[in-house]
């Protein structure tokens, strides 16, 4: 018989193959948990990841070496990885918002191979631990007997460098109930970033003891081979401290399972890797450059705690992510299959874009209560906080955890109070140089209607959703001076482009962005009970205007007064998130009519339509789907026509990025950006109906 998390699993990915066939996904998330431990694996056969894996870091410039193999009655197949020896190969490969699930066949023994990266939204410890889990379970033979099963699994040392040309340096530590590898670079640079790969990390593979467990470090063909022949490892250390690619160091775990028997399921095989980074970034304050290091060193004084908490956290862990895998697929199935399948894909590398931070200090000494969140502009730039991005993300971050998005504002908001910040207007950023941030004081003039409106409107948002007015009494002046900027710049914004780079005069897209930051002033006003409210006012003038000059009998003009513009007007899902009320049912009826005909006039191999036609050849899917969430509910086949182009993009072979952040929606070719939180504007359509 069969155990029960076995059959789960097997339920849970009979689902969902159900919903994603014949469509498979061509790029898995594994590892997804920070900026730097992002590791994902090409599908573009669909098959297992002995067949298809290298593993590569998410913008594909190199990869990460993980192996893996299964002795079947003393038969070596390898099931991740290179090695010359028979493949396992893939039954089923699925993915959940916190998981990806491979089932795999290796002679006449069948299981799985998990890669989890728990979501945590709320406890900031846990989420701020930068490891992610991989364990084997599920074991069943397709001839219904017993059979003798041992397993192996290594890293090697390009998880710390792009450099193979680097000495690197390992040890191996036993306590009492684990055993942990740890490799680093023998002089590893102080917070630096080379192509997006850190190369100050310290990486760890680690597992609890209990029968069987063995371990090696050593040239990759001894470890291997001698798994492959033997079953098991000599528990022996390498010292030759070496370049990564001389006699390939490995760091290798291998577990004898003994007989295992449809009546006799083993305990999963669990094996954690992290990736540590102290400090995570530099920040500019106005008295001193401030290290900040990863929350959850408040909680420990000592690597081994970490490791060892996490390890121990593993079934916990597991439970609770089952929990949120279920909520936010139940609910994302209720719209449609293609959209569980979307956040499904996108939600890890939400999280895994944003480093929580606190003060560097002693250990035992961590102060807690000053917590900042610093967001990498993931697959585009060295960009901290990116203002767009956050803006893209807030739905997910909200929805998930209110502290969230205060966090990630927080640091925008005290920087640019801050006498080292001069302008008039809102920063689009915290500086290019992630994860050092400098904050950013340049003269970004053209992007500041974009950027005052985006602050705006998430400072409101945060507060209306979470209850918590903090931050609009703290940074009360900068804000009304930002609203004032919009009352004078927002409804004709002739000389302003929006972080797309779309620079056409009077867009009325970037100018209801505008005005729906003025509505947040007024509402702000209202939450702090300032008696001279003239926001309200200007809003309602300015939304009438608006609505003159850009809505016709059709459609909304993506420029004023050219009937042959149009564009996705995502700026409007705002205006109905928050019950604005600016916008009239009728105009949305009206917009989603005119989708529905431009989708009738491209061909049906299209992959959505483009951003605004101005720019016919590009397609961006964040906003796609916030678009999505702005269709009326009696127009649910339109609604559902944006997602199954983004569904369409996301799942099929042969792509070699994670979701883009732009594409052509001709030929679904990636254009830029991978691996973007910017994909939490899918949750726009959960975070609507959320309570």
């Amino acid at each position: 018989m069969f155990s029960r998390p076995f059959l789960q699993i097997l339920l849970l990915c009979t689902q969902l193959a159900s919903a994603n066939s014949p469509i498979q996904l061509g790029f898995i998330p594994l590892a997804v948990k920070t900026p730097y431990l992002h590791a994902w694996v090409t599908n573009s056969h669909g098959s297992s990841p002995a067949q298809q894996m290298s593993q590569t870091f998410f913008n594909t410039n190199g990869p990460l070496g993980w192996s893996g193999m299964i002795r079947v009655d003393n038969q070596a197949f390898q099931w991740m990885g290179v090695f010359p020896i028979n493949n396992a190969t893939t039954v089923l490969n699925e993915v959940t918002p916190t998981k990806s699930v491979f089932r795999l066949q290796a002679g006449l023994m069948q299981f799985n191979v998990t890669f989890f990266t728990p979501i945590e939204p709320t406890d900031y410890v846990r989420q701020s631990i930068p490891f992610s889990y991989m364990f084997l379970d599920g074991f069943a033979a397709t001839d219904s007997q017993p059979h003798n099963i041992q397993i192996y699994t290594d890293i090697t040392a390009q998880w710390v460098t792009r450099d193979n040309t680097q000495v690197v340096m390992w040890n191996t530590t036993e306590t009492g109930t684990m055993v942990y590898h740890n490799v680093t670079r023998k002089t590893p640079p102080l917070t630096a970033n080379t192509n997006d790969f850190a190369e100050d990390s310290v990486v760890y593979y680690a597992m609890a003891k209990r029968p069987g467990l063995t371990w090696q470090t050593g040239p990759h063909v001894n470890c291997r081979g001698g798994f492959a022949a033997n079953g098991t490892l000599p528990n022996t250390r390498d010292v030759d401290f070496r370049r990564v690619t001389q006699n390939s160091p490995v760091f290798a775990f291998s577990v004898n399972l003994g007989a295992v028997s449809p009546d006799s399921q083993p305990d999963p095989v669990v094996v954690a890797l992290g990736l540590v980074r102290d400090p995570l970034v530099t920040f500019a304050t106005e008295s001193l450059t401030q290290n900040r290091s990863g929350y959850y060193w408040s909680a420990y004084t000592s690597i081994d705690q970490v490791v060892n908490a996490f390890i121990n956290d593993f079934s916990g862990a597991r439970e609770r992510n089952a929990g949120l895998d279920n909520k936010i697929l139940s609910a994302a199935s209720a719209i449609s299959n293609e959209y569980a399948g979307i956040l499904s894909l996108v939600t890890r590398q939400i999280f895994a874009a944003m480093d929580i931070t606190i003060p560097s200090a002693q250990p035992g000494q961590f102060n807690n209560s000053d917590v900042k969140i610093f967001m990498k502009d993931m697959g585009v730039s060295l960009r901290t906080n990116p203002v767009e991005v956050i803006y893209g993300a807030f739905p997910a971050l909200l929805y998930f955890n209110p502290s969230l998005a205060k966090d990630l504002l927080l640091p925008l908001l005290e920087f640019q109070s801050s006498f080292l910040y001069g302008n008039p207007y809102a920063a689009p950023d915290l500086g290019t140089k992630y994860p050092t941030i400098p904050g950013n004081t340049s003269n970004t003039h053209s992007l500041a209607v974009e950027s005052c409106g985006n602050m705006l409107i998430m400072a409101y948002a945060h507060a209306a959703k979470s209850g918590d007015g903090s931050l609009l009494s703290r940074y009360y002046t900068i804000l009304q001076g930002w609203a004032d900027f919009l009352v004078d710049n927002s409804l004709y914004p002739s000389d302003f482009v929006t972080a797309d780079g779309l620079n056409n005069a009077n867009m009325s897209n970037l100018a209801i962005k505008g005005i729906l930051g003025v509505y947040s002033m007024a509402k702000i006003n209202e939450a702090i009970k300032v008696s001279n409210n003239t926001f309200m006012d200007r809003t309602k003038q300015l939304i009438t205007d608006w609505k003159r000059f850009a809505v016709t009998n059709d459609h909304i003009d993506s420029v004023y007064g050219q009937s042959t513009s149009w564009g996705l007007m995502y700026n409007l899902f705002p205006a109905i998130w928050l019950n604005t009320g600016l916008i009239e049912n009728n105009t949305l009826t009206l917009q989603a009519g005119y989708y529905e005909k431009q989708f009738g006039n491209m061909p049906s191999s299209n992959f959505g339509l483009s951003l605004d036609s101005s720019r016919p050849g590009v397609a961006s899917p964040h906003w796609t789907l916030m678009t999505a969430a702005t269709i009326p509910d009696n127009l649910a086949t339109v609604r559902n026509q944006l997602i199954k182009s983004i569904y369409l993009e996301s799942f099929r072979l042969g792509v070699v990025f994670p979701l883009p952040v732009t594409y052509n929606p001709s030929t679904g070719i990636h254009i830029s950006g991978s691996g973007s939180a910017i994909q939490g504007a899918s949750f726009g359509m959960l975070a609507l109906r959320s309570v």
